[in-house]
């Protein structure tokens, strides 16, 4: 279990309640927001990166990320409410989204209605519209970062942790970092 869970954050403003995801940057938890009574999300760096020597810098990235997302307002993509800082911990807390992901709902042998996977499609198609037009890339499209909206054929992007700034008509080189089976082929080189 993770030690977080139960604590008290932002004076009292949040408790994390249950760990959602986890990842090898960053670790995500359903929390309380007691001021407002709602259910959030809250994402933080790893625990265990603590002790690595470029805690700093991914600290940096992290915020960036959150920075990025906050950029881009869009129904289709997840929202950025707050961040803070917190016994040199970074915490980026964004709108909880009550749903499954498109992995969970597809996989692994229900595929999508055409019609339906197109509606999807095009509602990923302008949220990423937005990224675009705000010099991000997403660089993670994939099932797994994709909720569908519990009661509605909305879908919402999640998961800018690897998104990057990109100036256009320029060649540049991000980092290895993608998820098998959904990157481009040049990535894979």
């Amino acid at each position: 279990m993770n030690s977080l869970i139960g604590k008290t954050l932002s004076n009292g403003k949040y408790t994390l309640d249950q760990e959602l995801g986890r990842g090898g940057f960053g670790v995500t938890f359903k929390a309380t927001h007691h001021y407002l009574n709602q259910t959030v999300v809250i994402k933080t760096l790893n625990e265990a990166l603590r002790s690595d020597r470029n805690f700093a810098d991914f600290q940096r990235k992290f915020q960036d990320e959150a920075r990025r997302l906050a950029m881009c307002s869009h129904p289709n993509i997840v929202r950025v409410s707050d961040f803070f800082i917190e016994e040199n911990l970074s915490f980026m807390v964004m709108d909880y989204i009550p749903g499954q992901t498109l992995e969970e709902i597809v996989f692994p042998y229900q595929p999508l209605p055409e019609a339906i996977a197109i509606h999807y499609i095009r509602q990923i198609g302008a949220a990423l519209q937005v990224v675009h037009r705000n010099g991000l890339l997403h660089r993670d499209i994939k099932p797994q970062n994709i909720i569908l909206r519990d009661g509605t054929q909305e879908v919402v992007l999640i998961d800018f942790g690897i998104a990057r700034e990109f100036t256009p008509d320029q060649t540049q080189t991000h980092t290895n970092m993608f998820s098998a089976g959904y990157a481009p082929i040049e990535q894979y080189l």
